[in-house]
C-alpha cells in the first residue's frame, strides 16, 4: 500500500512503516496519513455517531469534505392490506464543506392506498416531497454539542381525502438538536422542532403548525455495528396524524433500529418506525391512518472518496481471470460475487418467444453494486397469466451488497440483491414488482463452483418464492458450462431451469453465452415463472474499469 502525508501545498516521500503494516496494497487506492494517523485507525463517516437516526435528527455533523449518498424505503407488513403493502421510497445527497456545516437535499415519494380504511374507504394517496436543508453546529465542547437545522420543502399531498388541484405546497421546518456523549460509544439526544404545513387542504383541516420535542439514544457497539432508538412527541393545535375518520390528531413518532457498516464506505440501516416521512419537515408525520401501523425501513448510505479505506478484509488478493468471470451472473441465478470497484458491466440478450433485455451494473465500492435492468419477458402463451406482471418491457432498479467474499478469506461468498420496478408501457403500466435474492456460492477449486439462491418475487397479491441451485464448471480457459434449477412455491408451482455455456475471450472481459430455459425472464420475478416450451437465448457482455 502507498502511504502519503497530507499537506497544504505538496506531498512528501512515503514514510517508513513498521513491519506489521508493511503489506502489499499496490492494487488498491492509496491510503492517506493525516496528522500521523493511518486511515486504518481513523473512523469513517459510517463508523461515527449517527447524524440522523431513521427520521430523527441529532446534533452530530459530517466531517469536512464529506459527501453522503443514501437511498431507501419504508414498507408496511406485506401480508396486510392490498397487494404487497405500502412502500415509500426516498433518497438524499449531503455535503459538509466543514465539520460544523452540512447542506442536504432529500426526496421521497409514496403512491398507495392505505393499509386500513379511512372513512370506510381505501382512498389513493400520493405524496412527493423535495427538501433542501442547512444544518449548523454552533456548540461542541467534547461532551455536549448543539446544532440548528432549517429546511424549505415542496410538498404534494394528492388524495380525495383533501380534494384540491394536487399542485403541492411550500412547507418547512426548524430543529435545534442537542447531543451529549457519555462515552465515545454512547450518546443521548434531545431535539425540539417545529414543522409548518398548511392549516387546510381542499377545504378540510390539515396538519398545520406542528411543534414537537424528541429524545433519542445511540450506541456504537463495535466499529461496524450501532443501535439506536428515538421518539418524537408532537403537541399544540395542529397534528401529525390522519385518523381513520380523516381527522387530524397528535401521535408520538418512534423509531428503533440498527446500522451495519458493510464496508468502511457503505452502511445498511434496518429499523422499525411508525413514521412515513424522511425529510426534515415530514419526519414528524405518521403513516395513515392513526399512526399505529409499524413500517420496516431499509436505507443504504454511501460515502464516496478515495481517502477512506476500501475494505475491512485487509490486503485484497489479486483477482484471477476465473474469479473475474464468476462475477458475471448466471442465466436465472445472480452471482454471489461483486464486480471490482469502479467497474461498469454492460450486457444484452435476446431470444425466442420475444424475450430480450439489457443490464447495467456499476460498482462504486468493493462490496456493493447498483443494478439497472430492462427486460421483455418471454410469452409463448403457456405461462400462467395471473403470475406475469407485464405484457410489455419492464425496468428494474436495485442494489446488491456482498457480506462474505471467498476470494479474500471468507469460507464462502454471500450477497443480497433487491430489484424493484414497473412496466414501461403496455396495458398495465402501473404494476410494480419487487424481487429479493440471497446468493451464496462456494468455489471447490479453479473449475467448479456451486451456488444456492433463496429468492422471492411479489406484485399485487402474487408472491412466488424459490430456491435456486446452480453449477458452474470451467471446461477449459474461458469456456464455462452452466446449469441451474429453481423449485418454486407460493403462488407458483412449476420449477424453472436453465442450461448453457458462456465463453469469455482470454485476457478480456468480452463474453458470449448461449442458453436454453423454461423461465420467462433472466432477471427478477421472471426467473420464478415457467412456461411450457423451451426458450433459447443468445447474450453478450463486456466490462470496463472507469478508474
Amino acid at each position: 500500500m502507498r502511504y502519503t502525508i497530507a499537506a497544504l501545498t505538496a506531498s512528501v516521500a512515503p514514510i517508513a512503516l513498521v513491519p506489521s503494516l508493511a503489506q502489499d496494497y499496490s492494487h488498491v487506492p492509496a491510503v492517506e496519513v493525516t496528522q500521523g494517523i493511518l486511515l486504518e485507525d481513523r473512523a469513517t463517516p459510517v463508523e461515527e455517531p449517527p447524524v440522523r437516526i431513521g427520521n430523527f435528527e441529532t446534533a452530530n455533523t459530517l466531517p469536512t469534505g464529506t459527501f453522503v449518498l443514501n437511498i431507501g424505503t419504508v414498507q408496511t407488513d406485506p401480508t396486510e392490506g392490498n397487494g404487497t403493502g405500502n412502500q415509500m421510497y426516498h433518497g438524499g445527497i449531503y455535503y459538509s464543506p466543514r465539520n460544523n456545516l452540512t447542506y442536504g437535499l432529500d426526496y421521497q415519494t409514496y403512491e398507495d392506498p392505505p393499509v386500513n380504511p379511512i372513512n370506510g374507504n381505501y382512498p389513493a394517496i400520493g405524496v412527493d416531497t423535495v427538501a433542501g436543508f442547512v444544518k449548523y453546529r454552533y456548540l461542541d465542547n467534547g461532551r455536549l454539542s448543539g446544532a440548528v437545522q432549517g429546511s424549505v420543502e415542496f410538498f404534494r399531498f394528492d388524495s380525495n381525502l383533501f380534494p384540491g388541484d394536487g399542485d403541492g405546497e411550500i412547507v418547512g421546518s426548524v430543529k435545534a438538536p442537542f447531543s451529549y456523549s457519555f462515552s465515545p460509544q454512547l450518546q443521548v439526544h434531545l431535539t425540539p422542532g417545529v414543522s409548518v404545513f398548511p392549516d387546510e387542504l381542499g377545504g378540510n383541516d390539515f396538519y398545520g403548525i406542528v411543534p414537537y420535542v424528541g429524545a433519542g439514544v445511540s450506541y456504537q457497539a463495535t466499529q461496524r455495528l450501532a443501535f439506536y432508538a428515538s421518539v418524537d412527541m408532537p403537541f399544540g393545535s395542529g397534528g401529525n396524524t390522519i385518523t381513520d375518520t380523516a381527522a387530524i390528531d397528535n401521535v408520538p413518532v418512534w423509531t428503533a433500529g440498527t446500522r451495519w457498516a458493510v464496508t468502511p464506505k457503505a452502511a445498511l440501516d434496518l429499523y422499525l418506525t411508525n413514521g412515513v416521512g424522511i425529510t426534515p419537515a415530514t419526519s414528524i408525520l405518521t403513516h395513515w391512518p392513526d399512526g399505529d401501523e409499524p413500517l420496516f425501513g431499509v436505507r443504504l448510505t454511501y460515502t464516496p472518496g478515495a481517502e477512506y479505506r476500501p475494505t475491512y478484509r485487509g490486503p485484497i488478493a489479486p483477482l484471477t481471470e476465473r474469479q473475474a468471470n464468476l462475477q458475471k451472473n448466471g442465466f436465472t441465478l445472480l452471482s454471489a460475487d461483486v464486480i471490482e470497484p469502479g467497474s461498469f458491466l454492460a450486457g444484452a440478450w435476446g431470444g425466442t418467444d420475444e424475450n430480450y433485455g439489457g443490464v447495467l451494473r456499476f460498482s462504486p465500492d468493493r462490496d456493493g453494486e447498483i443494478v439497472a435492468v430492462i427486460e421483455q419477458y418471454a410469452d409463448d402463451g403457456t405461462a400462467d397469466p395471473a403470475l406475469v406482471p407485464s405484457d410489455g418491457a419492464r425496468y428494474m432498479l436495485g442494489l446488491k451488497l456482498r457480506f462474505l467474499d471467498q476470494n479474500n478469506g471468507d469460507p464462502l461468498s454471500l450477497s443480497m440483491t433487491g430489484l424493484f420496478g414497473r412496466q414501461i408501457d403496455g396495458d398495465t403500466p402501473g404494476v410494480g414488482a419487487a424481487y429479493v435474492d440471497a446468493s451464496a456460492s462456494y468455489k471447490f477449486n479453479d473449475t467448479l463452483t456451486v451456488t444456492a439462491s433463496p429468492k422471492l418475487g411479489a406484485f399485487g397479491d402474487v408472491e412466488i418464492y424459490g430456491l435456486g441451485l446452480g453449477v458452474n464448471y470451467e471446461l477449459f480457459d474461458g469456456l464455462e458450462l452452466i446449469a441451474e434449477a429453481t423449485p418454486v412455491g407460493g403462488d407458483g408451482e412449476d420449477t424453472t431451469w436453465a442450461a448453457g455455456m458462456r465463453y469469455t475471450v482470454p485476457g478480456s472481459s468480452l463474453s458470449v453465452d448461449l442458453n436454453a430455459s423454461n423461465a420467462i425472464g433472466r432477471y427478477g420475478i421472471g426467473t420464478l415463472i415457467a412456461q411450457d416450451s423451451t426458450r433459447y437465448s443468445l447474450g453478450i457482455s463486456t466490462q470496463f474499469n472507469l478508474r
